[in-house]
């Protein structure tokens, strides 16, 4: 009967290895694979989701429409190039963003430039002409319209 409960026993542990074994490998491989967490919430970067150009009420507009809700927002323009800066601030997120050209097929807009430097996300709109037209600019929440108080052309 010695014979038998050992072979039992040996038999038992076995199987219990057997059994064991795959939840120690995938135990193993879930740590071995450690994810990182993009920031999310108030947390996360400024962004340009949505770049638009449009008429309303008569004005041309041009609509930013952002990620998220920034922390602040400036605006600023020169002359000789014309040239209108938006600038819209929150948390910096993983890196920053290398310029990038949007795609243009406006005959009074020649470039478009978005950026993202230390938290701040840079839209810059390059206009044809020496002086850039009267605008204004208004922030609606995670939306930034400059809206030109010229008529539209």
């Amino acid at each position: 009967m010695n014979t038998l409960m050992r072979k039992a026993a040996h038999r038992a542990s076995a199987g219990l290895g057997v059994l064991l074994l795959p939840l120690v490998v995938l135990g193993c491989s879930h740590r071995m694979v450690a994810q990182t967490a993009a920031p999310t919430g108030d947390q996360a970067p400024v962004t340009l989701r949505n770049f638009e150009i449009t008429t309303t009420d008569g004005h041309r507009a041009v609509l930013l429409r952002l990620s998220r809700l920034p922390t602040s927002v400036r605006q600023s323009s020169s002359n000789r190039p014309a040239r209108i800066t938006v600038q819209a601030w929150g948390p910096p997120g993983d890196a920053d963003l290398p310029e990038r050209d949007l795609p243009q097929i406006d005959p009074q807009i020649t470039d478009v430039r978005v950026s993202r430097t230390s938290g701040a996300l840079n839209v810059v709109i390059d206009l044809k002409g020496d002086e850039a037209p009267p605008y204004t600019m208004h922030q609606m929440a995670d939306w930034i319209m400059i809206r030109f108080t010229g008529p539209a052309s």
